[in-house]
């Protein structure tokens, strides 16, 4: 008995399909981790996106006040060359007035993430968005814009700052 095997009972195809059944678990594994690490990537960089959008145009909104206060009419416009899209996604762009958000009855729905004046920025599902704050001593519009050029403007004799979307 000591020449014995003592591979007694196994098999090439049972251990052949052992191999198999764990090679399809662990690959399984880790393409689920790699998708959800992916996605979450994929919403910080939109995020980001849409934070770098907001705070151009916040510049803008900014630009144009001082420009305003500075020019004997009261006038000034700018255009905000934002991009029509977030990672092949569209956006949208809600510019808030906090002291009017109340009052406002349409299609804005992130009025109530502002104290004062913000923009919000999310894309088309909602998904993902950014809230970015900014000052200005004359009062904005509040509206709702789809991502893309934007022209920025303080009319003569107008008491808040406009938006109009460019094609």
């Amino acid at each position: 008995m000591s020449g014995a095997s003592r591979d007694r009972g196994v098999s090439s195809p049972l251990g052949y399909i052992l191999n198999l059944s764990i090679a399809a678990i662990v690959l399984v594994s880790l393409g689920t981790a790699g998708t959800v690490f992916f996605d979450a990537n994929t919403d910080a960089a939109i995020e980001e996106d849409l934070a770098a959008y907001g705070n151009d145009l916040a510049g803008d909104i900014q630009s144009v006040d001082r420009l305003a206060a500075a020019t004997p009419g009261g006038t000034a416009d700018e255009r905000a060359a934002l991009a029509d899209s977030v990672h092949a996604s569209g956006y949208v762009v809600e510019v808030v007035n906090a002291s009017d958000a109340g009052n406002v009855t349409g299609p804005l729905q992130y009025a109530t993430e502002c104290q004062r004046q913000c923009l919000v920025l999310a894309t088309q599902d909602g998904d993902v968005r950014t809230t970015v704050n900014f000052v200005s001593a004359t009062p904005v519009e509040s509206s709702r814009l789809d991502g893309g050029p934007v022209l920025v403007r303080r009319p003569a004799g107008g008491d808040r700052i406009q938006f109009d979307p460019l094609e």
